[in-house]
């Protein structure tokens, strides 16, 4: 099988939409959701508790999180504690293109390298050097400058997760490339074919490896099974949907991959925890 190449990217265009300081009165609470952006708590002030994944991590003044990509989250303060934090949020599409890895059947972008590194999120405490790129990243975002203002908010974002990725290293023994480039792989296969039906037998078969060996791998790397990948891989498709476009829920179901809406709504609630409807009238408020 011939390596995937396709390491083209351009610093041009921010691929950060939100950098700001917020605060939150006590008692707020954000409810679970997904999407596809990479986001970024710094508190400042105060205490707050998140569920990120399947855990749930009480946050101090000092705390830096950062939540990966399709990881279902939510947020919410005690009745007693006002918070807060610095709030950045940014496109990973350009990680995709950085390439980190290849010594195996699929290069390992740095977006790849980043979920391995880390399951669900990044948590560190009292780091000054985080601290100076996010006050930078504020800045820029705020008062963008000259004619590479973009493309100094891109490369400054490249540095950070770098950063991530050499602090965190230290934690985790290095992983095998073969490996690495499997899951790399698998990801990319259901980045490219979340729209219709996908056998892990399809994607065993091109790797050359075994369902039982692509399935075990996959839940060591990423925390959560395939299929569950897959399931909230789509869900998180159709509430970009939602968001964009005034698609039916049958019509968004269908492309994104579900046979049919009922399905579809029985795994939207399995996910969020509330059917798709409610969900979406929720996002138009």
């Amino acid at each position: 099988m011939s390596s995937e190449k396709n390491a083209d990217f351009v610093l041009s265009g921010s691929i950060l939409s939100g950098a700001l300081i917020e605060t939150r009165s006590a008692g707020y609470s954000f409810a679970h959701h997904l999407h596809s952006a990479v986001e970024i708590y710094r508190i400042l002030s105060g205490k707050c508790c998140m569920t990120v994944g399947s855990e749930t991590i009480h946050c101090k003044s000092g705390d830096f999180i950062l939540i990966l990509p399709n990881v279902l989250h939510s947020f919410c303060l005690n009745v007693s504690s006002d918070c807060t934090f610095i709030h950045i949020h940014f496109n990973p599409s350009m990680f995709t293109h950085i390439i980190v890895e290849d010594n195996g059947v699929c290069p390992t972008s740095l977006m790849h390298a980043l979920l391995f590194s880390s399951r669900f999120y990044y948590r560190f405490s009292n780091d000054t050097a985080l601290d100076s790129m996010l006050g930078e990243l504020l800045k820029l975002h705020a008062s963008p400058s000259g004619p590479f203002a973009d493309a100094a908010i891109n490369v400054l974002l490249i540095t950070l997760m770098l950063y991530l990725l050499n602090k965190n290293a230290a934690g985790h023994p290095a992983a095998s490339p073969r490996q690495n480039s499997y899951v790399a792989f698998t990801l990319n296969y259901i980045e490219r074919n979340y729209m219709n039906k996908i056998r892990q037998s399809d994607i065993a078969s091109q790797l050359q490896i075994s369902v039982r060996y692509l399935s075990r791998l996959f839940k060591d790397y990423t925390g959560i099974p395939l299929s569950s990948y897959i399931n909230i891989y789509r869900i998180n498709r159709s509430i970009e949907l939602m968001e964009e476009t005034d698609l039916t829920l049958t019509e968004i179901a269908l492309a994104v991959g579900f046979s049919n809406a009922q399905h579809y709504s029985k795994t939207f609630i399995s996910i969020i925890n509330e059917p798709p409807s409610q969900y979406r009238k929720r996002l138009l408020k």
